[in-house]
């Protein structure tokens, strides 16, 4: 976008052409800049060359990039529309995400495009499954517990799942916004949260008092934060 505001800014310092497009270029803009130059170069009489030995003029050159930016632009328009929320996807399987596996023969780290598998398990037993293209599990557990809930109609009181799946997000989900489920869901700093260090900790916000009223914490030195 620096690159396609520059061009712009040429365009108006060489040829005297200019394109209102206040705080934001889009492709249309883009798109007026090119009619406007393509008309200068037919008033001009300027052949457009191509091949060794040729030398291009200014306009050409400038043509050529404004019609790379404008490719440029539209593929990665294309690519932010395929991949959404998400921040990866694969070119052939692009409702795919670059995930790091755990089952990495090489042992340094790879990321390969996959799916985030989850299953649900009551007594021992599947009882749902889903796949989707959400590389962390904290954003799973809204959309597996909805789907199921969809399909099949059945809501669980009580719902456990592991530290990964701990979020704000989540326990409002489940205790407030939804169906009143009680989440057992192991805090991820549970294990730190133990030791004597973690609780002497004046700076944590958990050794702190809490004052409901006002939304705030009184720390150590009865400030309000």
């Amino acid at each position: 976008m620096d690159k396609i505001s520059a061009l712009f800014q040429e365009a108006e310092e060489f040829f005297g052409i200019k394109i209102a497009y206040g705080n934001l270029i889009r492709q249309h803009h883009l798109k007026k800049l090119r009619k406007k130059l393509k008309k200068l170069q037919t008033e001009e009489g300027i052949t457009i060359v191509h091949g060794i030995g040729k030398r291009k003029s200014l306009l050409q050159k400038k043509l050529e990039q404004l019609d790379e930016y404008i490719n440029r632009l539209k593929k990665y328009n294309k690519y932010l529309h395929i991949a959404g929320e998400r921040n990866s996807f694969s070119k052939t399987d692009p409702d795919a995400t670059f995930m790091r596996m755990k089952e990495d023969a090489m042992k340094n780290g790879q990321l390969k495009p996959g799916y985030n598998i989850q299953f649900g398990v009551d007594s021992e037993y599947v009882i749902w499954i889903t796949a989707g293209p959400l590389p962390t599990d904290t954003t799973t557990l809204i959309p597996f517990l909805e789907s199921f809930k969809q399909t099949v109609g059945h809501i669980y009181p009580n719902v456990v799942a592991d530290s990964g799946y701990e979020s704000e997000e989540n326990y409002l989900y489940l205790y407030i916004e939804k169906n009143n489920q009680a989440a057992y869901i192991k805090p991820s700093n549970y294990e730190q949260s133990k030791t004597r260090k973690y609780q002497t900790n004046i700076g944590k916000r958990e050794n702190m008092d809490y004052d409901a009223e006002t939304d705030s914490y009184i720390c150590s030195k009865r400030k309000s934060l």
